[in-house]
């Protein structure tokens, strides 16, 4: 019997970094679309189309809701996470344990959907006040990007050759 040699798969942290800038700039693009569309719609109320924009002057909220985000998709990706690196008090930071060797993609689509998770959190945080819709929409969207990341993180880990069946 031919003894069948294992290869290992190293592992590696990879380290997916956002600035809180890098953040405010995606949060102030969505939500001034979102102000646009309302534009012309009778639910607008006076003033809105200016105001709806996220801006600098919702940065103490910001703070708050970027450490809300970071303490619970921490929790909730703990499994996959390195201790090695950590988030700062203007870089949301997640280092995901990962094989070596790994599909091509996986590494942009896991940053790509952790930024979308960060993104649609704060944005139902912050749309909870001023459009309740939107900010239950905001928060499905969050959930959803969240699973993406952990999927896109098994397919990472559990890369296993499928072998086709046939049923005939």
């Amino acid at each position: 019997m031919k003894e069948m040699k294992k290869e290992k798969n190293l592992w590696e942290a990879v380290v997916f970094s956002f600035s809180e800038e890098q953040i405010l700039r995606e949060l102030t693009a969505e939500s001034a679309y979102v102000g646009k569309s309302l534009v012309g719609t009778t639910d607008v109320k006076p003033g809105w189309s200016q105001a709806i924009i996220m801006s600098e002057d919702d940065r103490p909220f910001l703070d708050r809701w970027l450490s809300d985000v970071r303490d619970e998709m921490t929790h909730a990706l703990s499994a996959y996470l390195s201790g090695e690196f950590a988030s700062t008090e203007s870089d949301v930071v997640f280092a995901v344990m990962l094989p070596q060797r790994r599909a091509q993609g996986l590494d942009e689509s896991i940053c790509h959907q952790l930024e979308r998770a960060i993104v649609h959190y704060v944005l139902s945080r912050w749309f909870a006040t001023k459009l309740p819709e939107e900010s239950a929409r905001r928060q499905l969207q969050y959930q959803g990007a969240l699973s993406a990341v952990k999927s896109d993180i098994r397919l990472a880990r559990n890369r296993r050759p499928h072998r086709p069946t046939n049923y005939f």
